[in-house]
């Protein structure tokens, strides 16, 4: 992995020269599957000659990226910046003096940065399975849905499912996705941006597009 040398001593080195706040539509972002948090950890800090326990790079709709790295001595180095990206290549640093380019593969929970492979990670405890105790907006009862289910897995994948009052049942599974508090499900027939609050056992979802509230309690 001597890339990580090459990161260590140069993309780090990053003076940002403008902060725009690019964010948007998450919906609209073209390569979704990029955003979150990514780690690569050290499988054996004892034995490897590499100077770090855990690398995180997250990386935003707004095209801004950071770098923690934690070393052996439990040290922390931090370090942020823009990045660009095209179909297989990701570009850190492009305001730096030296950009770093990487060839890149990725899905919605790997990453692989010049064939080492990051792992994606959830941000807090939403992972689980949510049933829905209350339900509130005119556009979600115009629907006539009375029960919500959403089973979120750790691997960025989820189950969603309603039953309206006449007892039908509708069904989607898809890929899910995370940026601040969005909550952002991508299924075959579309996707779904929604604001989302967690509060212990608690996972509030709400819409900026039509007229929704609903509260979901974890199942234990």
């Amino acid at each position: 992995m001597k890339w990580l040398l090459l990161i260590l001593t140069s993309v780090f080195a990053i003076t940002v020269k403008a902060d725009i706040n690019l964010k948007g539509d998450l919906t609209q972002f073209d390569y979704p599957f990029l955003l979150g948090d990514w780690y690569l950890f050290n499988p054996n800090p004892q034995q490897s000659q590499e100077d770090f326990l855990t690398i995180k790079l997250s990386l935003a709709s707004d095209y801004k990226f950071s770098i923690r790295v934690e070393k052996k001595d439990y040290s922390v180095d931090y370090w942020q910046g823009h990045y660009s990206v095209g179909v297989g290549t990701l570009i850190l640093g492009v305001n730096a003096d030296i950009p770093q380019s990487y060839q890149y593969r990725s899905s919605h929970n790997r990453l692989m940065l010049n064939g080492i492979t990051f792992i994606k990670g959830l941000p807090n405890a939403i992972a689980g399975s949510w049933t829905s105790r209350d339900i509130q907006g005119e556009d979600i009862l115009a629907s006539n849905v009375s029960q919500m289910d959403l089973v979120l897995q750790p691997d960025f994948v989820f189950l969603f499912m309603a039953q309206s009052q006449d007892g039908t049942f509708v069904t989607h599974e898809g890929i899910y996705f995370m940026e601040d508090d969005h909550l952002i499900l991508m299924y075959e027939e579309g996707e779904q941006d929604s604001r989302y609050t967690l509060s212990k056992d608690t996972l509030t979802l709400t819409s900026e597009h039509f007229d929704m509230y609903a509260e979901l309690a974890r199942v234990e």
